[in-house]
């Protein structure tokens, strides 16, 4: 099995449409299923730069 992150910069109303586009894109390589879509927020992404 591969787990596969990816960070899309993108609005998060967008979220629903690219998570399935990805899925059924993915899917000629296997079985796929979704485990998390989460917001990464503007002050989030601050604290991951900086560490």
């Amino acid at each position: 099995m591969l787990r596969i992150v990816m960070d899309v910069d993108r609005p998060v109303g967008q979220a629903i449409g690219i998570k399935e586009a990805l899925a059924m894109d993915l899917e000629r390589y296997g079985d796929v299923r979704v485990v998390s879509v989460e917001e990464i927020t503007p002050w989030k992404q601050e604290v991951i730069d900086n560490g």
